[in-house]
């Protein structure tokens, strides 16, 4: 029967069985780690908030605002199903192998760049398709209040949309998902070089004790064989 020390025993280039990363964790870690959770929860709040606003200056239409929510819109959704992923991912990346959070990190830099171009190009096209002369909101109320049917409503607007003062707000949803997008985007991308340095020293300390373990002159212990115990 053959033996090595404890200290050959491990087998260099393996990786170990992926737990509960309960260590403490260094400032890279830790940075990451802040990042994507607070970048996930600025995504998940600012998609159920206000994301624009539409209406007319004159005092007389004033009442007749559009206050569009974020989960109103197929942006909204999108950007908060990016803040739920974000965080399962951030949380499942502590009990995966170093090859397999790398990969996670990967995703979440997707995740936080999907979440940014999602608020910034809503914000971009807000003007434009949310336009107060288009709401139905505010036909609806309009064409009730005056008697006449919505598409009358609609080119009566139209045509004197220039005297009701029409503007488009963009509320402060979007801009907070942009944000978010950002950090979760950061926060994997230093993920990636944690992975990246951890899985560097893993090897480095692994090839430590192979040298260690060659310059003890790599015996190995062996156990003569002797006759088999006796059962009795």
């Amino acid at each position: 029967m053959l033996c090595r020390r404890q200290a050959g025993c491990e087998t260099a280039g393996v990786e170990p069985t992926p737990r509960l990363d309960a260590s403490r964790p260094s400032n890279l870690r830790l940075v990451a780690f802040v990042l994507v959770v607070v970048g996930a929860l600025a995504i998940g709040i600012g998609s159920v908030l206000t994301w624009v606003s539409a209406g007319f200056t004159q005092p007389q239409l004033a009442e007749l605002t559009s206050v569009t929510k974020g989960l109103d819109t197929a942006e909204g959704k999108v950007a908060l199903g990016c803040a739920a992923v974000a965080l399962i991912l951030v949380i499942t990346s502590r009990l995966v192998s170093d090859t397999a959070r790398a990969v996670l990190a990967g995703v979440m830099v997707i995740v936080g760049a999907l979440a940014t171009v999602v608020g910034s190009m809503f914000i971009s096209s807000a003007s434009t398709t949310y336009s107060p002369i288009d709401s139905e909101s505010i036909i609806a109320s309009l064409a009730a209040q005056l008697g006449h049917s919505p598409d009358e409503v609609r080119a009566a607007l139209a045509t004197v949309s220039d005297q009701l003062g029409p503007y488009t707000n963009v509320g402060a949803g979007p801009w907070i998902v942009v944000a978010g997008g950002v950090m979760v985007a950061v926060g994997g991308v230093l993920t990636v070089r944690w992975a990246a340095r951890l899985s560097a020293d893993r090897a480095a300390a692994d090839e430590d004790g192979t040298d260690a373990l060659e310059a003890d002159g790599g015996r190995i212990d062996e156990v003569p064989d002797g006759p088999e115990p006796s059962l009795d």
